[in-house]
Parts: C-alpha cells; structure tokens; sequence
C-alpha cells in the first residue's frame, strides 16, 4: 500500500517539477518515504544536476558525516585502474598472473576481473568479513592466490559478482605502482575529483571492494567525475571491459550499466549486513539526462527494496514512473 502512495506521489508531483529545485523536493519526499518503508531511521540523499551540486538531504545524522560507501567502493576501483592503464601500467587483456608472479593461477585477465566475468562463482569474503570489520589490516593481497586457484574459476566470461574479483584488483594496483592501494587511488581519482575519502573507519580491510567512506555529496561528486556528463570514463565506456547481464544491462569499470540511445546510464548499490550490526547500504546512479543521486541508509534491504528505490529515483529523474 505504501508503494502505491509513493508512486501516486511521484504521479502528482514529478509532473509540476518544472525546474531542478521543485526537482530535488520530489527526489527528497520518495527517498524519506522509501526510508520509511524499509524502517530505517538515518538516511543522506545527495543530488546534482548537469555537473553541479543541487541539494543534499538528510534524516537522523549529519549530512556532513562520511559514510560507508560499501560496493560503491568498487568503482573507484575500477575508475583507478582505467588511470593505469592510460598511463601504461596496465593493459585490460593481461592476465593478472603475469603481473602478480603465480604462474600457476589461472589466466583471468585484468578486464574480467573489472567485469566479474573472472569465471570466480563464489565469493569468500562473505563470512570473513564480519570478522574482519574494526580490524584496518589489509586483507586483498591474502585473498588474491586463493581467488585465482583454477580450481575454483570456471571458464571466464559470464558474469557473476564476486568481491574476490576487486580483492585481486586492489593487490594488482599495488604490485604495479609500489605503493599502498589507498594512496594510489586517492591520488589518481578521488583528489582529482576534487573531493575528499578515505578508508572507513570500519571496514578499510575491504578498501578495493567494500571500504571507502566519504560524505554523499563527495561520493556523488566522484561518480559525476568518472561518470557524469565530463566524465573520464563517460564517452568510452562502450570500448572498456564489460560483460552484459541480461538484454543491454552490463557490468564494467565497477558499475552497472545500461545502454541507451545517448549513451550509458551506470548505477550501484551496497550493503553491509552483520548479526552484530551494524546494517547500512547506499545507492549511486548517474543517468545520461543529467542527474546523479546518491544516498546511503542505516537499513539491509532485500532486493526488491533496492529495486523500489532505484524505479521511484529514476521516475523523479525522467518525470515519469
């Protein structure tokens, strides 16, 4: 019933959103009725348009705070290498093997891992990571020879996501600059970004897959930067790693993506989810109209939630549902 109300909403108002302001007010009413809907009580909705900030909203903190970014730490990952490669450093078609010295792990290639096309069907970071949680010390470079075992990879290049796939990313960018992960990535695409972030205070043994933290409107800042209408990705996003999922959606550069007549909306989600706790998950899209949304929750949503989100924010953004 709630899902009824909101869409009648969006019906009503998306309408009359006749500018980007009256725009940013339907973006906030659906994400707190979405909040509502899932029970959580914390929420940060960030919001720009055309490349520029527009509004940043929040309930139950701070919207100043950073906030764990979960999987949406994998496109600064996949945005990271991309500038390695464009600096020589990398190629998309090496095997990571060959970089790493374990001749005799299986041949996944740099543009498979970016892709989770690796032929890697489970994910062991899974229950490991609630240990890890609070402890800093990295832990990709002791996931990578386990995560290409040719025993555990089946033939490559049919998607299926695995944390392990960005794990062995992250000990990739180490072994080719000399440098911690952090450091390089910072570096290369998050000060250029003009924002700020930083390992979670929580979760940084998962930096490359799952640690970064930075404040929404970084984040959203970031993903106009990789992503957005000047993006450096943007317009050679068709000729970088990707594997489709179903019809024109795919998985590349850490994104999801759909292929549309102007080129490539890219979206994410993550989530954290602990018997102890904490629960968080957060949400990032870019659409080739112009609009980039982010916006993080202290709730475990089910998939269904993240779909509701993602159909009522992309309803705000076309003015339809």
């Amino acid at each position: 019933m709630l899902r009824l109300v909101l869409s009648l909403l969006l019906i009503a108002t998306a309408a009359r959103a006749e500018d980007t302001s009256e725009r940013a007010i339907v973006f906030e009413q659906m994400f707190e009725g979405w909040l509502a809907s899932v029970g959580a009580t914390e929420g940060v909705l960030a919001l720009r348009y055309n490349g520029e900030p527009v509004a940043t909203w929040s309930r139950g903190r701070d919207a100043t705070d950073p906030v764990a970014l979960a999987s949406l730490s994998k496109a600064i990952t996949g945005a990271c290498v991309a500038s390695l490669v464009d600096d020589g450093l990398l190629s998309y078609d090496q095997p990571a093997r060959d970089i790493l010295d374990l001749p005799e792990a299986a041949p996944v290639t740099i543009g498979q891992l970016l892709s989770h096309a690796s032929g890697l069907h489970k994910d062991y970071t899974q229950g490991p990571m609630a240990a890890w949680k609070d402890d800093p010390t990295p832990r990709w470079a002791e996931l990578t020879p386990r995560a290409l075992e040719p025993g555990r990879l089946a033939e490559g290049g049919t998607y299926h996501y695995s944390n392990e796939n960005y794990a062995v990313l992250g000990t990739v960018i180490e072994k080719v600059t000399g440098m911690p992960y952090e450091h390089v990535c910072r570096t290369r695409v998050i000060d250029p970004a003009g924002v700020q972030g930083g390992g979670s205070d929580r979760f940084a043994a998962y930096l490359p897959w799952g640690g970064w933290q930075m404040t929404a409107a970084d984040f959203a800042g970031f993903v106009d930067y990789a992503f957005g209408p000047q993006g450096i990705l943007t317009d050679r996003l068709g000729d970088l790693p990707s594997v489709v999922i179903d019809g024109p959606v795919r998985y590349g550069m850490g994104m999801l993506q759909r292929e549309m007549d102007v080129g490539r909306n890219v979206w994410h989600f993550g989530a954290l989810c602990f018997f102890d706790g904490p629960d968080l998950g957060a949400y990032a899209v870019h659409w080739r109209n112009g609009w980039t949304v982010t916006a993080w929750y202290n709730a475990c949503v089910t998939w269904p939630d993240m779909a509701a989100l993602d159909a009522a924010m992309a309803g705000v953004a076309y003015g339809v549902q």
